[in-house]
Order: structure tokens, then sequence, then C-alpha cells
């Protein structure tokens, strides 16, 4: 077509936030769909850039730090740095007017983001983000916007192919548990009744943030929960590491927030806690694994039930139910 051989070279402002960088994916995967031949460049932070690997397509990377673009004069110097050239298309999918000006140091022919405030000056193709919409469609609307077609709603995307990283359970069925977030300054004790539960199953240990204050706390954990199932310490490196994990295992259990939208993005089944978040904005919905919530409708005052409140018997038979659990 004559407009995908006019974009050649397509420059996006991801998200700092991890959630929203995740959730950006099936838009990403969009984006390659409507221009497969196009070289893309991604202006990624550079905490956590490791979860961009995760993609099953090529682009280059141009990482900056927190606080490094918060006005123009940064956009001029990372514009001017970055040896992002030819840009035929600028996407920004943040809300900041320093992230949208990046198209214009970029010399982009097409300016591409939210229409609000002073953006909209810099900004030549543009619409104003959803209310109330899930997040994936907020960054699905600047390509409906763009290309002025609506955008596949059974869209169901998936991470690249992952070997497996544990090797002590190779060929052996696990679950795997996230353990955070911390109750103070210990595990959430709830996690002990959960365990309780079950019999003659393996379950992998992990936290998915406070990664070395939960190893600090995870021997004497263990120690506490029932010998009638089997358990395994993982303590990971990365994002990336954490990704490896969760596509050889058979499900992941975890409260909301990033470790879900990656678990579903690598294709594991995921049942998901919510106790901080509304699963309508951040749910992982348009990914290829198959998510089950708990707690998933706020009620009216809008606050959802608190980590410690879970009914862990429900929790349990979900579990069993939804990982085709035998022996329990």
């Amino acid at each position: 077509m004559k407009e995908e051989q006019e974009i050649k070279v397509i420059a996006i402002k991801l998200p700092f936030d991890l959630q929203e960088r995740l959730l950006s994916f099936p838009f990403l995967h969009a984006l390659r769909e409507q221009y497969p031949e196009s070289e893309i460049h991604f202006i990624t932070p550079r905490k956590y850039i490791e979860v961009l690997n995760l993609l099953p397509f090529q682009a280059y990377y141009h990482e900056f730090d927190e606080n490094e673009i918060e006005n123009i004069f940064d956009t001029h110097r990372f514009s001017v740095n970055s040896k992002i050239y030819n840009v035929d298309l600028f996407i920004n999918l943040t809300n900041s007017l320093a992230d949208a000006s990046l198209g214009i140091g970029l010399k982009a022919k097409k300016r591409l983001g939210f229409s609000d405030g002073w953006k909209t000056i810099v900004l030549n193709e543009k619409t104003t983000r959803p209310v109330n919409h899930h997040l994936s469609e907020d960054f699905f609307s600047l390509l409906e916007a763009h290309t002025g077609k609506p955008f596949n709603q059974r869209l169901k995307v998936i991470s690249r192919d992952l070997t497996p990283i544990i090797k002590e359970w190779e060929g052996e069925t696990f679950i795997a548990v996230n353990l955070f977030p911390l109750m103070g300054v210990e595990i959430n004790p709830k996690w002990i009744e959960f365990f309780n539960l079950f019999e003659n199953q393996n379950f992998l240990l992990f936290a998915s943030e406070d990664e070395v204050k939960v190893q600090l706390l995870m021997k004497n954990f263990i120690d506490k929960l029932p010998r009638k199932n089997k358990y395994f310490n993982f303590a990971h490196k990365s994002w990336i590491e954490i990704g490896k994990m969760l596509s050889q295992s058979n499900g992941l259990v975890t409260y909301n927030g990033p470790v879900a939208t990656l678990s579903a993005y690598v294709g594991t089944r995921t049942l998901i806690l919510y106790d901080r978040e509304d699963p309508k904005r951040t749910g992982p919905f348009y990914f290829f694994a198959d998510v089950v919530i708990v707690n998933g409708d706020a009620p009216p005052e809008g606050v959802l039930k608190a980590a410690t409140q879970f009914n862990m018997v429900e929790v349990f038979n979900k579990a069993v139910d939804f990982f085709r659990l035998s022996g329990s």
C-alpha cells in the first residue's frame, strides 16, 4: 500500500510506568502488523528495559533515565543525541508535553498523540484520550486516529518463544505464586492458609517487586509452610527471567500488577487477586493466555478488597478448577 511505503521509520515514546508499558504491547503488535516493513525505534526508560526483549519483532532501543526528559530543553538534547533519522511517524504514548515535543526534535513528518493542553501545538495527528477505558484501548485509539480504521477487539497477542530457566524443575509441573506485596515487614500470612489447602503440589515462590527484602524473609516463611507440598524459592535478576519462569510454569497466582500482565503475555494461565487496581482499566485482556479474576468488581465506594481480606478457600477452589489440578 502507498501509505505503508511512505512510513519507513517509526519512533515511539513508551510510558515510564512498567504496567503501562506492558499494556502497550498489544498496540505495538498491531502497529507492526500495520507496518510490517518499517524500521521501529523505541524511546524507552532504561529501568526494566529487558521486557522489550519479549516482543517477537526487531526494534531499536534508545534509553533514558528517570527525570532525564522533563522539559523541552531535555527533549532537544535527547533528540540531537538519539541518532534516529528520517522519522516518518512519531507516536507519543504518554500525556507529557515534553515527550510529545520529541516529535519536533526528531523532525518527524507525522506526530501522533493524545490531544490535551499544549500538546496540541506539537502534534499534527491527535485524538482525545478515552475516558474510563482500558489502557490498551487508549493506545488503540491512537492507531484508529492514524489509520481511520477500528482496531480488532478480538486481538490476542503473545511474546516470542522463551527457553526454560529452572533446570531443577524441567519436566515437572508447578504453579508460580507471587508473594508481593508484603504486609509490612512480613510475607502475607494469608499465603500459608492458601498452601495448607493443597496436597502433593509443586509451588514456585517469588516476588515481582522488593525481591531483596522478600529473599531475607523467604527461609523463615517456607519453614512455616505445610510439608505436604514441595516449594522452590526462585530468586531472579531481571524481568526477562521472570518471564522465562512464567512461560515454564503451569499457572500463576498473583495480586494485580505488572507481573499479571507479563504472565498473560508469555501465555501462562493467570489467576489475579485484585486489591489495588481496577481490572476494567488494567486487566491483561488483550493477551493470549486465559485469565481468572478474583475481586474484579469494586463496590460503590470504589475500594477493592484489601490483600488481607481474601477468602483463600475461594482462591483455592478457583485455582484447582482453573489450573486443572488433581490430588488436592
